[in-house]
């Protein structure tokens, strides 16, 4: 304490303790003329650092709250520096260590708390500073492990200050280099805690400001050199929370409507500032490699973490993007490769090699991973590369896939790979010969029967088959229609009139809220829109296939409706532009979900992959739908697909489609090794003709 005072002596303890008395008494800056002489300010500083330990007792503490002292020290806070800012902070600190008494703090108050970080250098006001956020952050509903009672603030408050401090997380990363230990684990602490509790309308944002700091290159330094077990256990905790963050933005689906997704989309879009340029049959989104001018559909299977990957690799070099699009555009027709596509390709085939979902519980640190970005970056340019070597067409997109994929595992089960310069010298330096070669083998060890002409072309045939099959089983399931909870169980309306042939007729134009969304249907025995008794709604596809007819029912009349008499309401599929899954239903009563099964106790969804909704080019709900089980919502949410887009979009159809498709082919295979028929290798020769049958004689080719 002996650097604390140069000119006059210290305080007296008598003084001292006559201060802290006046601390705890709710003493106010207000009281004392600022600025403070030098004895007033070191006898203030005496008495805050004195007032550290004494916070720590409870029943001091309790005293010291009641008697106003949290706005004394706020008011330090917010006026002073220096050792006395540290000292006040970490008084702040220790007060915080209570269950009570700090549930009052401004959001303003908060903000300068951010403010501190990034603006003071010194690691003893780093430290509490910090500290304080990081009680802030977990002070949440969602904190499973927060014991106290207060749980007011959480990621919300935070997101304000970074809103006011975009440094934050700048600092934050930064500080993992200090040399103060504690600082380094509070900073990092921090990071992992904001990770952990964001929500979704903000995942996207807080994982591009991680990306745009020094983070990953921190922790990457932090793993190497050999940490604590403390430390060791919060980069794993980390690592977990940064994998989850991933999953999390796969399920997360990519809308034109969500105006962070939009600024997202519109970046890259500036950024290949290919406006002028005209292109037939492409008006925008096509030009830079879209399959359509429907943005949001090319990340059906990476949702908005496959926007994110590619919007990270664009606007880290937008320059060096906007050349790569030009030259694409140039190239002749069919020969160039689709940026947009092969980006959500990449994205998908690494989510798929480390099965992603499954490695949230990983005990040992996995840099690649931590260095997503740059592996997706080295692999979309390995992609682009291999595309051009092999001089391939839009139609070989699958095939270059294969082969990158093939590098890419290459690659990573190399045991001398261990971080992304490695990656990227293997990745960028092994010659297209070589990666071609080498899958060329793949193909043999698997199985050389596979690889045969007469078998792809087998499989092909299969997997139209098995499309088929499973399109005419999810339109089936429409057109046998289902129950799902009503969206207006609760909603109460007044009668209109008590007509029969008007109420029908009321029912077949469908009732619309402000928002164009049909409610309720006119009930055809009262008139009268009772949707707060009429708890079921019944879905069934028409027979023309082109609209869906529903009714609203108090009580399952039959598990099975089979007439459209109860019908009266009507959705034009013409009208249906997307197919969304959604988190939350907008109308549901918490009774109706929870007799559908979908519900927990809070009233909360319990699975948000069992809810979908179907969208107009609006952004108007045509329709929710909140399945019962995940077979349910397979087919429907891929009934409706099929029909309207002719694809599926759900993962359990997906695997259906693959296992049926490979089945089948086994299944023949068996067929042909019992007749001990040969397959053979490539084209069959074509015989010579038989002598004796004249011109007139000729094979045909039919393709299979």
């Amino acid at each position: 304490m002996s650097n604390l005072y140069e000119s006059d002596a210290p305080p007296t303890p008598e003084e001292a303790e006559r201060l802290v008395k006046r601390l705890s008494s709710g003493f106010g800056l207000c009281d004392t003329p600022l600025p403070l002489s030098p004895r007033d300010d070191k006898s203030l500083k005496i008495a805050i650092f004195s007032l550290q330990k004494y916070l720590k007792d409870l029943e001091f503490a309790t005293e010291y709250l009641d008697r106003g002292g949290l706005q004394t020290l706020c008011d330090i806070i917010l006026n002073f520096n220096g050792n006395t800012l540290a000292y006040a902070l970490s008084s702040l600190t220790s007060i915080m260590e209570h269950d009570m008494g700090w549930d009052s703090l401004s959001p303003e108050f908060i903000e300068y708390i951010a403010h501190i970080v990034v603006s003071e250098q010194l690691a003893t006001i780093g430290r509490p500073a910090i500290a304080i956020l990081l009680k802030l952050v977990c002070a949440n509903k969602d904190n499973e492990s927060n014991t106290s009672s207060i749980c007011c603030y959480g990621f919300p408050v935070i997101y304000r200050s970074i809103q006011q401090e975009p440094d934050l997380i700048t600092s934050l990363a930064d500080r993992l280099q200090s040399q103060d230990y504690t600082l380094c684990v509070n900073s990092l602490s921090l990071l992992v805690a904001l990770l952990k509790y964001v929500p979704d309308e903000h995942r996207s944002e807080l994982s591009n400001a991680y990306d745009n700091s020094n983070l990953r290159k921190n922790v990457m330094r932090l793993i190497n050199t050999h940490p604590s077990d403390e430390l060791k256990e919060l980069l794993l905790e980390y690592q977990r929370n940064y994998i989850k963050n991933i999953v999390a933005r796969l399920r997360i689906a990519v809308s034109v409507h969500n105006p962070h997704h939009v600024k997202l989309l519109r970046d890259i879009w500036k950024a290949a500032n290919v406006d002028k340029i005209h292109i037939p049959g492409a008006s925008k989104w096509k030009k830079i490699g879209f399959s359509s001018e429907s943005p949001q559909r090319e990340f059906g299977r990476t949702g908005l973490f496959g926007l994110d990957q590619m919007h990270y690799y664009v606007m880290k070099d937008p320059v060096m993007f906007s050349k790569l699009i030009v030259e694409q555009i140039h190239r002749p027709e069919g020969k160039c490769c689709p940026f947009a596509k092969a980006s959500a390709e990449v994205t998908d085939i690494l989510c798929s090699y480390w099965n992603i979902s499954s490695m949230e519980s990983l005990t040992s640190f996995h840099q690649l991973i931590l260095s997503f970005n740059a592996v997706h970056s080295t692999t979309l340019q390995t992609y682009f590369r291999i595309f051009h070597d092999m001089e391939a067409t839009t139609h070989d997109f699958s095939k270059v896939s294969a082969l990158v994929r093939s590098q890419l595992r290459a690659a990573l089960n190399n045991d001398s790979v261990k971080d992304i310069q490695e990656f990227d010298r293997t990745m960028f330096g092994t010659p297209y010969q070589v990666i071609r070669d080498r899958r060329l083998k793949e193909l043999e060890w698997a199985d050389d029967l596979l690889g045969r002409d007469a078998i792809s072309n087998l499989r092909t045939r299969l997997s139209k088959q098995s499309y088929e099959f499973l399109k005419k089983q999810r339109i089936g399931c429409l057109l046998e229609g289902a129950w799902f909870p009503s969206p207006l169980a609760n909603h109460k309306t007044s009668n209109n009139n008590n007509n029969h042939n008007n109420s029908v007729n009321s029912a077949q134009n469908t009732s619309q809220t402000t928002n164009g969304s049909p409610l309720a249907i006119m009930s055809p025995t009262t008139g009268s829109s009772t949707t707060s008794f009429k708890r079921w709604r019944y879905y069934k596809l028409s027979r023309s296939k082109k609209c869906l007819m529903y009714g609203d029912f108090s009580e399952k009349i039959a598990p099975v409706l089979k007439s459209y008499g109860n019908l009266y309401g009507r959705i034009e599929l013409s009208q249906v532009k997307e197919i969304k899954t959604i988190s939350k239903p907008n109308g549901y009563s918490h009774s109706s979900m929870a007799n559908s099964g979908t519900a927990d106790s809070s009233g909360s969804s319990s699975s948000g992959k069992y809810l979908f909704a179907l969208y107009s080019d609006n952004n108007t709900v045509l329709a929710e739908f909140v399945c019962a089980n995940a077979t349910q919502a397979a087919d429907w949410k891929d009934g409706f697909s099929m029909l309207i887009d002719d694809r599926f979009i759900s993962k359990e159809t997906a695997e259906l489609f693959h296992t049926l498709t490979e089945v089948g082919v086994k299944v023949k295979l068996l067929q042909i090794a019992g007749d001990r028929i040969e397959v053979p290798h490539g084209n069959i020769e074509i015989p010579p003709v038989p002598t004796g049958l004249g011109s007139g004689f000729f094979y045909d080719y039919v393709e299979s």
